[in-house]
């Protein structure tokens, strides 16, 4: 019975602990984030030469921060979309509310489920891109789960003329993914221990290409599945790649341009942190933005809802969808939720006025 007790005990001095540890952990984090965002904000007045912010705004904003937040301190993300978009807005979500607490509320369970890359296929049919095969601890299967042996494997691939990309799961950003001609595919290349998806190296449209020919540019669509079960894109950008980068991602040099939920596109593109405009045009290929027509535009947004429905456990999701060479969208990555929203947030938010409807 003592045992029992002290087991009980111990037990709870644990729970306490982790929970004192977490605490603190998220305050010293949240002040990490105010202060990115005071030292964005003085590059932004120093960028544009100008000062919105007034001590009539900071009132109104910490108001407006107690009365929906519960506190007064998450105005400094809101001051930093003020002088990025060039007035105060009510109705925004500052960006460590939005990480923090926004977020998890809405995909309460946000581990994992979509780490699962090599069920992409069974879960979202043909939206997603169909496998050649996936290799599932340690054992290839093909996109039926049919198990399949190294050796055939081996033996189709050196004979398919074309590049093929292997994607590790629980990658992120273009990380552990590979573009390679399937003839150079080896067994080797699989680590042990980590599960993959070899798939075909999709061919975008000629339109989305002209763009820029070396990545897969991809739609960041933005769904939200709203209380009455139906489900709203609530904002989208069309990612690209840059100097000889095989990925669309910011990381990697490139950049993203936001598009109109009619299809039509900013006619600039503007520094990811700053805000401040960079240019109307690509700068290894001279597209201008201005003249971007995306086909099939609707259809992505649609297939990205029809998909959000598949998997209505989060409220969230961020898809990464491109068109192919065909004219077919094609889902290339998902995400639960949009870590990173600030700048669409500052310039074309908000995009959660309405909290009865979260």
């Amino acid at each position: 019975m003592i045992r029992i007790y002290l087991g009980k005990a111990i037990i709870r001095t644990r729970m306490i602990f982790e929970k004192f540890s977490n605490s603190i952990l998220k305050v010293l984090i949240m002040a990490h984030t105010r202060n990115q965002a005071h030292w964005w904000r003085k590059k932004v007045v120093k960028a544009n030469g100008r000062k919105v912010m007034n001590r009539q705004i900071l009132k109104a904003m910490k108001s407006y921060c107690k009365k929906r937040f519960g506190s007064r301190r998450y105005w400094p993300w809101l001051a930093y979309y003020t002088e990025i978009r060039g007035e105060y807005i009510e109705g925004w979500i500052p960006q460590d509310y939005f990480r923090f607490t926004f977020v998890p509320r809405l995909n309460p369970k946000p581990a994992s489920y979509m780490d699962f890359k090599t069920f992409d296929y069974q879960l979202f049919g043909d939206f997603a891109v169909r496998p050649l095969y996936l290799y599932i601890s340690g054992i290839y299967y093909d996109p039926e789960l049919k198990h399949i042996s190294p050796d055939q494997v081996i033996s189709h691939l050196s004979e398919y003329e074309d590049d093929i990309v292997i994607k590790e799961e629980s990658s992120w950003g273009g990380l552990q993914v590979r573009v390679l001609h399937a003839s150079t595919f080896t067994p080797e290349l699989l680590q042990q221990g980590s599960n993959y998806v070899i798939q075909p190296y999709v061919k975008q449209h000629a339109i989305i290409s002209e763009l820029y020919p070396d990545s897969v540019n991809t739609l960041r669509v933005n769904t939200f599945l709203k209380k009455d079960g139906s489900v709203t894109v609530k904002s989208v950008w069309l990612r690209f790649g840059a100097d000889g980068s095989k990925v669309d991602n910011i990381t990697t040099g490139g950049n993203f341009l936001y598009i109109h939920l009619d299809g039509s596109p900013e006619k600039v593109i503007y520094e990811p942190d700053l805000g401040y405009i960079l240019t109307d045009r690509h700068k290894n290929t001279g597209y201008l933005f201005s003249e971007l027509k995306i086909p099939m535009f609707q259809e992505v947004l649609e297939n990205c809802k029809t998909a959000h429905l598949k998997f209505p456990y989060v409220r969230l999701i961020a898809w990464d969808a491109c068109i192919d060479h065909t004219g077919e969208p094609k889902l290339i990555e998902w995400n639960l939720g949009n870590p990173d929203y600030y700048l669409v947030e500052a310039k074309w938010g908000p995009y959660f006025i309405d909290d009865s409807e979260i």
